[in-house]
């Protein structure tokens, strides 16, 4: 069977093949960005420049050989970029493109998509438990946080829409947010804390407290390697609260 009858719109099962095949390679390829972006590879190729295998190791505390394998993977895949293909392996260096920095390496940048390894990663932890679920009709337990619960996914679109963008749009909160006396903000179940933050980055004037049931959310983990920080002292909490009859605020 040739690529065009195998592609035609009858050959479903043929065309099925093919999806699930092209799922599977990029849910493996977004095993290596997990890599990436757990061991901190992204962000020290990002701040220290292109890097041989044992140097990047040396960066990260991490094991040479493993971070070969990485690398040539990475490269072979177009994710990073080798100075010389044919050099000797262990003198190869090995860069991340200026282009690929905003989605890999930068946390606050709003094309940040490492966070997605993370995500398939952590999506599949609680599968076997899954499992039992559907044949006992129990509740599979609860995932800990710890150590891949994460605020990628809506922090860049926090710092960088929420107060310039999306609260504007509803004009009286704005008016509000911008009125005297400077408004206290209450941020309801505000996580690991990036919404309130990026509200008191917008107008260091508010006061911004935030609330909770989860107390391990606080404060955004070292992990997320942020370097914006809100203004001091605008951002008091988040408060938690444990689970019990509503209460007003």
């Amino acid at each position: 069977m040739d690529a065009e009858d195998r592609h035609a719109p009858a050959d479903r099962a043929g065309a099925l093949a093919d999806r699930l095949l092209q799922d599977a390679i990029g849910a493996l390829e977004l095993y290596t960005v997990y890599l990436g972006e757990r061991l901190g590879l992204y962000r020290a190729l990002a701040d220290g420049g292109p890097a041989t295998s044992a140097e990047l190791a040396g960066r990260t505390g991490t094991t040479e050989r493993y971070v070969r394998e990485w690398l040539e993977h990475h490269a072979s895949s177009g994710l990073l970029e080798v100075d010389d293909p044919a050099a000797d392996p262990l003198a190869r260096r090995y860069r991340l493109p200026p282009e690929h920095v905003p989605v890999l390496a930068d946390p606050d940048d709003v094309r940040y998509q490492a966070h997605k390894g993370v995500e398939i990663v952590r999506a599949g932890r609680p599968l076997p438990a899954l499992v039992d679920a559907f044949r006992t009709g129990a509740a599979p337990p609860p995932l800990p946080w710890e150590p891949e619960g994460r605020a990628e996914f809506n922090r860049p679109l926090y710092l960088n829409l929420l107060g310039s963008r999306w609260l504007p749009a509803i004009p009286e909160v704005d008016r509000r947010l911008r009125g005297r006396p400077p408004a206290r903000v209450a941020d309801v179940a505000c996580g690991t804390g990036w919404s309130s933050i990026a509200m008191a980055m917008a107008d260091p004037s508010i006061a911004v407290d935030g609330f909770d049931l989860d107390p391990t959310w606080w404060p955004p983990r070292p992990s997320t390697r942020g370097r914006r920080t809100s203004p001091a002292g605008a951002v008091r909490g988040p408060r938690r609260r444990q689970p019990g009859p509503a209460r007003p605020l």
